[in-house]
């Protein structure tokens, strides 16, 4: 694959990460969250139970499955509460803190633009958040904060795991304990399986074939021509693609603070990510490179 290719790929994996906020938010309306990521995540492991397994990856598969799970659980539960665009701009927080999470936990040092894009980030959720007053804050808002929080433990965790065992493996083994715990948590609306329509079935296909095995594939071989800064740059537009489809399918409106909070949100990421010596976001299905959603790919998003 040419870099000019890689790229490309790195921009296609970029917008199916936006839609996917939109397509979760839709379905949504007919089939509840839990029985969606229990059906998005066994398709997800089949299609990548081609890796097999890697003993030295147990631990951290069911670390990061944890993680994703509740990174996944809480965006879902939020996005049936908050808006589309909402949700995009703050799960995309997660590269932000990252840094700052790996400070805390793993007591390394943070920089002076790490400050920086934290503050300026949080400014930017602030003002998203409350464009239409205090009170339009609501539950989604704070669970989807949760998101972020998970997906940057997420994130900094499997760089610290991933060098040690097989990446592919670990792509799929994390899968599975997101699976069992999101069938535990489904068991009792399973019963509604059967009145789910066929255009939700086609959307959690798109969901777990397309936007996590898919991408999964796709990143890893793209990241490998494209250095790592330039991708994480690409990916720190998720909150852009995420909020133009939320405009164009669900008719979300920002508004000029809307707007104003979403470019100081996007401007941090893009800051945090610039100018670095250390890498970028992990891919579970990578060595290197950023990810896009514990997604499988990274928790970005829902991809």
């Amino acid at each position: 694959m040419s870099p000019a290719l890689g790229l490309g790929v790195l921009v296609a994996i970029t917008v199916v990460w936006g839609s996917t906020f939109v397509i979760v938010k839709d379905a949504l309306d007919t089939i509840p969250a839990s029985l969606l990521l229990a059906v998005r995540f066994t398709l997800a492991a089949l299609a990548l139970s081609w890796t097999g397994f890697d003993r030295r990856a147990l631990v951290p598969a069911l670390w990061l499955g944890l993680l994703a799970f509740v990174g996944f659980a809480t965006q879902t539960v939020g996005l049936g509460i908050t808006s589309a665009s909402n949700a995009a701009f703050i799960t995309g927080l997660s590269v932000v803190l990252t840094p700052v999470v790996a400070a805390v936990f793993w007591r390394r040092p943070l920089l002076g633009r790490d400050w920086v894009a934290a503050t300026t980030g949080f400014v930017g959720l602030a003002i998203i958040a409350t464009r239409d007053g205090l009170s339009a804050v609501n539950a989604g808002d704070l669970l989807i904060l949760v998101t972020a929080v998970s997906y940057a433990v997420f994130i900094v965790y499997l760089g610290e795991v991933s060098g040690r065992v097989n990446a592919n493996s670990l792509a799929f083994m994390q899968h599975l304990p997101m699976l069992a715990l999101a069938w535990l948590w489904a068991l009792p609306v399973v019963h509604v399986l059967p009145e789910v329509p066929a255009r939700t079935w086609a959307a959690i296909a798109f969901l777990a074939l397309v936007a996590t095995a898919g991408v999964a594939v796709l990143q890893v071989h793209a990241q490998r021509v494209v250095p790592a800064h330039v991708a994480a740059l690409v990916f720190g537009l998720e909150p852009v693609f995420a909020a133009l489809f939320a405009y164009l399918l669900l008719g979300e409106q920002l508004g000029w603070r809307g707007l104003l909070g979403g470019a100081l949100l996007v401007g941090s990421i893009l800051y945090s990510q610039t100018g670095q010596a250390r890498p970028s976001r992990k891919a579970p299905g990578g060595e290197d490179g950023t990810g896009g959603a514990p997604g499988p790919v990274g928790p970005s998003g829902q991809g």
